[in-house]
């Protein structure tokens, strides 16, 4: 909806150069107005984007769990291996083995699996960001009551 209400009509199809122009200008408008809030108030642009989504009642959940749960197989592949008994390969690389832990690993938390994989996904990424150690803190103990609460669920 544009300032005055009023429905904004739906584009089918290909979107004309000129939408694609105004959208990339606009996307870089965006994008030097979240490095400038997060400058100007030492809050991540990563946290700024999650904050501005959560303030306009945005919900974003683009994980493909499938992905996530790749990379956190590849940081603990004995730990998932150990999930196939004695039917788990030689070597952790092969993918019907990375499947089929994936589907035990879901059976193992049937309501937190996709949470898990969230918050390793986070842990992640934060390791790449360049903070301070205030944000850092910040940053942990924000992860630390996610988990001790999702642990707490799952007791």
């Amino acid at each position: 909806m544009d300032d005055e209400g009023d429905i904004v009509p739906v584009v089918k199809g290909r979107r004309q150069e000129t939408a694609n122009a105004l959208l990339q200008k606009g996307f870089v408008e965006l994008e030097c107005i979240i490095c400038n809030l997060s400058h100007d108030t030492s809050v991540p642009t990563h946290q700024v984007i999650a904050l501005w989504h959560k303030s306009n009642g945005r919900s974003i959940n683009n994980v493909n769990h499938w992905n996530v749960y790749s990379s956190y197989f590849k940081a603990n592949p004995q730990q998932e291996l150990k999930r196939l008994g004695n039917k788990a390969p030689e070597a952790p690389g092969m993918p019907s083995a990375r499947r089929n832990c994936y589907e035990l690993f879901k059976k193992e938390y049937p309501d937190s699996w996709q949470t898990v994989l969230e918050y390793h996904e986070e842990a992640t990424m934060l390791l790449g960001v360049l903070q301070t150690v205030a944000m850092w803190a910040q940053e942990f103990n924000k992860l630390g009551k996610k988990i001790s609460a999702m642990v707490c669920q799952i007791l």
